[in-house]
């Protein structure tokens, strides 16, 4: 098996182990069971907690038992196939909720203020033109903003650190669910690898790339437009904002509206060098076309 196979799915068993031991230990009582609440789950809706939590239990000690097969070389392509996609049904629909996308949501807009700092950092150091119409207002921008609203900006830290903690186990199930989910894909994808399906689908991908991947970049645009609507006084999905809010809609805001560019830079010239800027070796890649970003 070659390299990078075996990483994954090591990584993909590991993260079946752990969340097989959480799925226990809410057996055994020894934390509280997330599944308590029908939300978290379809299959806790519809057949209850008991159910919800003995499906976990089970699909996720068959992810290790698959993973160790698989590493052994006893489970062949097919098989890791097979692994891959219970896990993702399992975890992917039966046991799926609205936990893992806001996870992530809430993360990735957590993150977007060092994000956004990083960008203009990139900007300032890596492109001439824009140093001085982009880079440096917006740092500028960002850091009187930031001493204006420091007590605003305070009281985002404290209710997030309140909700993280508050939501601690869902937090950590989501997480794994997310990553199991992520490397078992993976799994299966690689098992595929070569296969006349893989290879049908992947020219089909690639015929149809620039309208699949223009379809994808406006999924997040709704939300994206909803949260901007906090900053005015007709705020949709909320009322009696204060600035707090106001500005958590703004960071929530431009999470997805980082979804939106980053998927368009997949097929953009610009999306295989930005942030890092232009290298001769990247521009001579484009011989038959204008470079993906200025010279200087």
């Amino acid at each position: 098996m070659e390299r990078l196979p075996r990483a994954t799915l090591i990584g993909a068993t590991i993260a079946s182990g752990a969340t097989a031991l959480l799925g226990l230990a809410w057996m055994l009582g020894l934390s509280p069971n997330v599944y308590a609440d029908p939300a978290t789950a379809l299959l806790a809706r519809l057949a209850g907690q008991d159910a919800a939590t003995t499906v976990h239990v089970v699909a996720a000690l068959a992810g290790v038992a698959g993973g160790i097969a698989a590493l052994a070389g006893v489970l062949g392509a097919r098989g890791r196939v097979w692994a891959a996609a219970l896990q993702l049904v399992v975890f992917g629909v039966v046991l799926q909720g609205g936990g893992p996308l806001s996870t992530m949501g809430y993360l990735v807009a957590m993150a977007m203020p060092l994000a956004v700092v990083v960008l203009l950092v990139q900007v300032v150091r890596r492109y001439r033109v824009a140093r001085w119409t982009v880079g440096v207002p917006g740092l500028a921008l960002l850091v009187v903003g930031a001493f204006l609203a420091r007590d605003a900006l305070a009281g985002i830290v404290r209710m997030l650190g309140a909700g993280l903690y508050e939501n601690r186990a869902g937090l950590l199930l989501s997480l794994l669910v997310l990553a199991a989910g992520t490397l078992w894909a993976a799994a299966g994808v690689q098992a595929l690898a070569g296969t006349p399906v893989m290879e049908r689908t992947t020219d089909w991908v690639v015929r149809h790339r620039k309208a699949i991947t223009i379809v994808a970049a406006t999924g997040p645009l709704p939300y994206a437009l909803v949260r901007l609507t906090w900053l005015t006084p007709w705020p949709q999905l909320g009322f009696d904002m204060d600035l707090s809010t106001r500005i958590w809609g703004l960071t929530l805001s431009s999470g997805a509206w980082l979804g939106v560019f980053l998927t368009l830079g997949l097929i953009r010239p610009w999306g295989e060098v930005f942030p890092a800027g232009c290298r001769a070796s990247q521009a001579a890649a484009y011989p038959s076309r204008r470079p993906p970003c200025p010279a200087g």
